[in-house]
């Protein structure tokens, strides 16, 4: 059989999306032993039950990841992003959690999240584009900084949020950060690679999105019998040229101590941050790459 072509695709069917995650998904666990997964979402709905505000993440590993926090305009300095963060804490210290991670933009609210106790352990200069930078930030657990969630606060807990609540948050999130630095919507978009073989099915895939001025590896994923066979490398490769003739300057993606950090590094990425014990007995690194130079 010839070896799987690369194809592009920034709309493909759920199907390919379930494919790769779901390798990837199985990788993770048989490397770590950790199968613990919770999707965690905090909303504050208003009368007539629409969504003003939440948080929307995930717990795995003993750490919480805080995907997306946003609060209406007309809600803000009312403390909810603080009762958002609290619940979420609060449930992540309940099933075991040490530790919490986010990321943040120079345009959002590090702030914010300085004043919880979070600090920053990486940075993105001139992200998303020249002149802002974005900052990658976590916490330890401790008695001293718990943050303590208000009776009162109109927050419900909804661990399995529908297609429709995520979407909600994420763009208010997207439409803050487009009025808060002027970047077009349409500057962000779907950069998919897929490995298809001459059967047509799906054995790898890069999932990653164009933001500004860079490009983001969300997962790469090569099914087990083509590793080492340089398909990892080809889907990137394609995924690099499609960002550079976008006008893409850098590229940016996270991998574990348990993944493919040496090959990230062969391909010229370089560690910009670290989290230890991230999941519990693991490392977690951040790497990016200018594109386009020599």
């Amino acid at each position: 059989m010839n070896p799987p072509k690369v194809i592009a695709n920034a709309n493909p069917p759920k199907e390919w999306f379930h494919i790769v995650g779901r390798g990837l998904e199985r990788h993770n666990t048989a490397a770590t032993g950790i199968v613990e997964y919770y999707p965690v979402c905090f909303v504050i709905r208003e009368a007539g039950n629409h969504v003003r505000g939440g948080l929307y993440g995930n717990l795995w590993g003993q750490w919480l990841h805080v995907g997306s926090l946003w609060v209406d305009r007309d809600l803000r300095g009312r403390g909810l992003g603080i009762q958002l963060m609290a619940a979420a804490e609060e449930y992540a210290r309940s099933k075991g959690c040490v530790a919490s991670f986010l990321q943040t933009g120079s345009f959002e609210a590090r702030p914010l999240y300085e004043k919880l106790g979070y600090r920053v352990y990486g940075a993105l200069s001139d992200h998303p584009i020249k002149g802002h930078d974005r900052f990658c930030m976590s916490k330890r657990y401790s008695e001293a900084n718990l943050l303590r969630r208000s009776a009162d606060a109109a927050i419900t807990f909804e661990p399995y949020a529908s297609e429709e609540v995520q979407e909600i948050l994420h763009r208010g999130v997207r439409t803050h950060a487009i009025a808060a630095i002027g970047l077009p919507e349409e500057m962000w978009s779907a950069a998919h690679f897929f490995l298809q073989n001459d059967d047509g099915e799906i054995v790898g895939g890069a999932l990653g999105n164009i933001w500004g001025d860079w490009y983001f590896l969300d997962v790469l994923w090569v099914d087990r019998p083509l590793r080492g066979h340089d398909s990892g490398r080809r889907m990137l490769a394609a995924a690099e040229h499609h960002a550079i003739e976008r006008g893409c300057t850098g590229a940016h993606l996270d991998t574990a101590s348990f993944q493919a950090r040496p090959f990230y590094e062969k391909l010229g990425y370089k560690v910009f941050g670290t989290l230890e014990d991230h999941p519990v007995g693991h490392s977690h690194y951040l790497l990016s790459k200018r594109l386009g130079a020599s």
